[in-house]
């Protein structure tokens, strides 16, 4: 991948502790892409899941570059694996990265992907709660806006249960590319 582009990306990944190391050894790659024609998102993004999962299981594959960052291919493949079980399962996990960071103002999470979906990233900004509860906020909030089609406003509020009213305001990325949604938690 030219201009370093995919280790650059693999030091996003706090899952994989060598993607950086590992993704510095890659000597070539292929580039692979749905075209919808008359599949939805959902169905379209199932199918190229379904196609990296079968490139990741040959011999020499080292990762995948995709979302914003470099998975491991274990990792990639099992995410990819419910969908054996489950038609109806989404694998978020393999389309939609979830960064964490820390900064003076607090823990944040950030989603990469979510516009492949025709969505909005979403971004929470200097939270005082702890990053993997904000992870699995932001995991249940991706998939409910994925599965069911949902499409977030600003001055909207959204939770997880009926009493959480978490206000989302619209406003350009901090931590990605354009605008997004940031929630305020």
């Amino acid at each position: 991948v030219p201009e370093n582009e995919a280790e650059r990306y693999a030091e996003t990944n706090y899952m994989w502790q060598d993607a950086v190391e590992v993704t510095k050894t890659h000597q070539a790659h292929i580039l692979v892409a749905v075209l919808p024609h008359g599949l939805t998102p959902i169905e379209a993004g199932k199918l190229y899941v379904k196609v990296v999962s079968a490139c990741l299981r040959q011999p020499n594959a080292i990762g995948v570059y995709t979302s914003g960052t470099v998975f491991q291919p274990e990792f990639y493949i099992e995410v990819a694996e419910i969908m054996k079980d489950d038609e109806e399962a989404l694998p978020v996990l393999d389309w939609i990265y979830l960064g964490l960071y820390r900064n003076d103002s607090g823990n944040n999470v950030y989603t990469y992907g979510m516009t492949t979906f025709g969505k909005d990233e979403m971004e929470i900004l200097g939270s005082q709660q702890e990053l993997s509860e904000l992870q699995g906020f932001m995991f249940e909030i991706a998939s409910y806006v994925i599965d069911s089609d949902v499409t977030l406003q600003d001055g909207e509020t959204i939770g997880v249960s009926e009493e959480q009213k978490l206000p989302i305001v619209r406003s350009k990325g901090v931590s990605v590319e354009g605008m997004s949604l940031k929630i305020i938690y």
